[in-house]
């Protein structure tokens, strides 16, 4: 019977992951011990104002991460560990952020009064 439940959680697990913007394997840390990614998106923002930059930057970290590419703070830095984090391919690691810019663009929310 524990199998079972098991089986079908994983199962709900894969269904939930496929319908998130952000891939599970960014959630997966962020939402439980590192900075939230709408923090770190919000970084990247402050520092590089176009998208292209901003892509460019994490993909850069995701790829080969080290605390010379991360954005983060020095406080942040020594906190989380950056050398820690996962690289990943650029492949994945271009459409983790594709994803994770869609979901945190602040464009998209601004709301402009009609006349």
């Amino acid at each position: 019977m524990g199998r079972v439940v098991l089986i079908l959680f994983l199962g709900l697990q894969c269904i939930v992951a496929q319908k998130s913007l952000v891939p599970k394997r960014c959630t997966v840390c962020h939402e439980k011990s590192a900075p939230p990614l709408s923090l770190v998106y919000r970084r990247y923002l402050m520092l590089y104002s176009s998208k292209a930059r901003i892509k460019q930057e994490m993909v850069d970290f995701l790829s080969a991460p080290s605390k010379e590419k991360s954005a983060m703070p020095e406080g942040m830095k020594n906190r989380f560990n950056p050398q820690n984090h996962p690289a990943f391919a650029p492949s994945i690691a271009k459409e983790s952020v594709d994803k994770l810019i869609a979901k945190e663009d602040l464009i998209p929310r601004i709301v402009v009064p009609k006349d």
